[in-house]
């Protein structure tokens, strides 16, 4: 057995815990990456509550950064 064939098998069998993995961890980049974009948006930056609005984003970028790691040690320790 190859290790092509090793890990093509290992997936396939625990396709569930694959796909939420893959899905949770989609998700969470594309939301930090939103975050990311309207916190460095020039036009945010020049607007009345600047302050306020990139104190709030990276607020919230901080937590999905941190419920990231939460989530994945979560989704290792299931079997």
């Amino acid at each position: 057995m190859t290790f092509r064939q090793f890990a093509y098998k290992n997936v396939t069998r625990n396709i569930r815990t694959y796909a939420a993995y893959f899905l949770s961890s989609a998700f969470s980049v594309m939301i930090f990456f939103v975050y990311a974009l309207f916190i460095f948006n020039p036009y945010i930056r020049q607007g009345i509550t600047v302050g306020a609005a990139i104190d709030a984003m990276k607020a919230a970028e901080y937590i999905i950064f941190l419920f990231s790691f939460f989530f994945h040690s979560f989704l290792c320790s299931i079997r």
